[in-house]
């Protein structure tokens, strides 16, 4: 009944589709409507980024090149449509000659494979030239860990922090294409670059799965090392099996920037029966735009920003004396706290332009409580230090940049200095086409006027303030990390995953559990290097909290309620608390290994079991009519325990809702 009526009737009255921010849900668009919003989403296209192209124009460029265009969908938001090109299908040309045979050309992401590798070692081999950019949670960990011994290391007190985090807007849309070419001209700097073709077979409990890529090197033989440190570092899979092809390839300089500018220029879409030409900007959905994106933005930062803070840091926080020795170490903060900068960077990088960032009196660094010894650092030797500001704090401020892809976040000692970014940030880069979307920055301090800024502040019931920033809670006064479970709100935990029907339900819930957890198993919110004993309890409860409702959300949606007994359940939810713990402790080792960190782990497995017994008592109690049997064996459980040995009280911190107070306001 379901495929023969329901179908048809929805394929052809309605277009269904996914919204932005709206996780997994699906939406019903009457096909009138939305063709009128499919129609005025291409005329302002038109106005903006593209042209369209007659079939003379769209054939000149096409029969040029090996990879063709790229099929665009439209993805609502809450009052736009957003471009989604895909990049990953072949496409057909049709031939305008009857005479002639349409045929098939690779795929845009297929084509620009030996590009992607060698962007991915440039990546590698000079990280100054991305700026403060991360890409994922190691990198962020290790500048924050840096970060947090950098102030320790030079003060005795904790001292207030002022955070400004900001959001490109249109980042990849706004992208001035001919300056980024000169960028990419810098960026890859070598003749001539050696490519090696591996594929990786990767093997889970329910499929394999094959991929096949390039590494790039230099010499004419690459040993099997190489290979399998690119491939583990892409993949970070341990059950896979890493295969050398054998199949080497040389590629020049004058190939690489060809087909980087005819990406980046002649970048074509299809929407309906016609074909657009973008005219600004980069194509979203490419493999290589996000690393292009860093890259541009990266050359900005080096360009501008750095020699800004650099500037401002002169200006604003000179010592009456020893000035030389405050230069100095405010070039090696940067260089700890940023990505590649050297110790003469802000020499050899020209700035342009340089303004007095800042007015009226320095600020210096604020400590608190303050009156208390300053310190200076110069290498990795502390002494006691006198070189005082003006207005007798320690000079210069310690601070930190960093930028995913397009979201910023400063940190800095200074609340002059952070005031100067945000007012530098707030009036955009117009060499670079480049401007922050105001309804997206946020601040943890008073800029005057533009108070409404501070809006973006997350603030429980306990009081405690946080800026929201990639997916990560920042606590404003202890830089503390939790994740951001606020994404959350306004949607229903049920629209965030899937369900299994074909499989057995009980081992379809074992994996989904454990997969729930992974991505809340970083040593970023449980190293005591950045957290505190209280935060480092209070982030597992959290995720287990997250964990168990989207457990009651699978649980309802499962059609075969048999295997559904309470020991099965419990038995699934006690190998998820063994799996979290197991994975913490094996990337905490990981990053001692692989990155040179200490990681302190202080969370034993009984508080983590513990933890994750009450997370699943609260959030099943909210359904308690269905889970009668299940929640008496969880209060069974937990009550084996005891009374937890909790001398700190940080068991009993993690567990107050105060705490978790967003949690009461997300709908499961």
């Amino acid at each position: 009944l379901f495929s023969s009526l329901v179908v048809p009737v929805i394929s052809n009255y309605f277009y269904v589709t996914e919204r932005q921010f709206d996780k997994l849900q699906v939406f019903y668009y009457p096909k009138p409507v939305w063709m009128k919003l499919a129609d005025n989403a291409t005329v302002y296209l038109k106005e903006q980024n593209y042209e369209q192209l007659n079939d003379a124009s769209y054939m000149s460029i096409i029969a040029k090149r090996r990879f063709g265009f790229s099929r665009v969908r439209f993805l609502p938001k809450k009052n736009k449509m957003r471009i989604v090109a895909n990049t990953k299908a072949p496409c057909e040309i049709k031939a305008y000659d009857q005479n002639k045979r349409s045929f098939f050309v690779k795929s845009v992401n297929s084509s620009l494979k030996e590009l992607h590798a060698i962007l991915r070692r440039v990546k590698n081999e000079n990280p100054y030239a991305l700026g403060s950019s991360v890409f994922g949670y190691h990198d962020v960990y290790q500048k924050l860990y840096r970060f947090h011994q950098e102030i320790k290391g030079a003060l005795l007190m904790v001292p207030l922090v002022y955070i400004v985090v900001g959001d490109v807007a249109k980042a990849f849309d706004s992208i001035n294409q001919d300056m980024l070419v000169r960028v990419m001209k810098d960026i890859i700097p070598k003749d001539e670059y050696m490519l090696r073709s591996y594929a990786q077979v990767i093997s889970t409990k329910n499929r394999m799965r094959i991929v096949q890529d390039y590494v790039a090197h230099d010499a004419e033989s690459c040993s099997n090392d190489a290979i399998k440190s690119e491939a583990t570092t892409r993949f970070r899979s341990s059950s896979a099996v890493i295969i050398d092809q054998g199949r080497k390839k040389r590629v020049k300089e004058e190939e690489l920037h060809h087909l980087l500018t005819e990406h980046l220029k002649n970048n074509i879409l299809k929407i309906g029966k016609k074909f657009y030409l973008q005219k600004i900007g980069i194509c979203q959905g490419s493999s290589i735009s996000p690393l292009l994106c860093s890259f541009y933005l990266g050359h900005l930062e080096r360009r501008v920003i750095f020699p800004y803070l650099a500037n401002s840091n002169k200006q604003c926080n000179a010592p009456i004396t020893n000035k030389e020795l405050a230069v100095k170490r405010c070039l090696l903060t940067s260089r700890d706290c940023m990505v590649g900068p050297s110790s003469n960077a802000y020499q050899t990088v020209k700035p342009n332009e340089y303004e007095a960032p800042c007015s009226g009196s320095s600020t210096g660094l604020d400590v608190f409580p303050s009156g208390t010894q300053n310190w200076c650092q110069e290498g990795h030797t502390m002494t006691a230090c006198n070189n005082e500001t003006r207005d007798g704090n320690l000079s210069p401020p310690i601070f930190l940049l960093l930028r995913w892809i397009d979201d910023f976040l400063f940190i800095s000692t200074s609340k002059q200095q952070a005031a100067s970014f945000f007012r530098r940030m707030e009036r955009g880069f117009k060499e670079y086409n480049c401007e922050m979307n105001n309804k997206k920055f946020g601040l943890n301090f008073d800029v005057g006027q533009n108070s409404h800024l501070q809006n973006r502040l997350y603030i429980g019931m306990d009081g405690i303030q946080f800026l929201p920033w990639s997916g990560l809670l920042l606590n404003c006064r202890t830089l503390e990390i939790q994740a951001d479970y606020t994404r959350y709100l306004g949607i229903p935990v049920s629209s965030t995953i899937t369900v299994k029907t074909s499989s057995s339900v009980l081992f379809s819930l074992k994996a989904k559990l454990c997969d729930y957890m992974r991505p809340k198993c970083h040593p970023l919110f449980y190293d005591s290097n950045i957290n505190s004993p209280q935060i480092v309890r209070l982030n597992p409860y959290q995720a287990f909290l997250l964990c168990a409702m989207k457990f009651h959300c699978y649980i309802r949606s499962s059609r075969n309620k048999i295997e559904l007994h309470p020991n099965y359940l419990l038995e699934a939810i006690e190998k998820s608390f063994r799996f979290m713990y197991k994975l913490i402790n094996k990337q905490m080792h990981n990053m001692g290994v692989y990155f040179g960190f200490n990681p302190s782990l202080k969370l034993k497995r009984e508080e983590m079991i513990w933890l994750g017994l009450s997370a699943y008592i609260w959030a099943l109690n909210k359904k308690q009519s269905r889970y009668k049997d299940l929640l008496a064996l969880l209060r069974c459980k937990i009550s084996a325990y005891g009374d937890m040995n909790d001398p700190s009280g940080s068991l009993k911190y993690a567990v107050d809702d105060s705490h978790s107070s967003v949690f009461q306001y997300i709908h499961f």
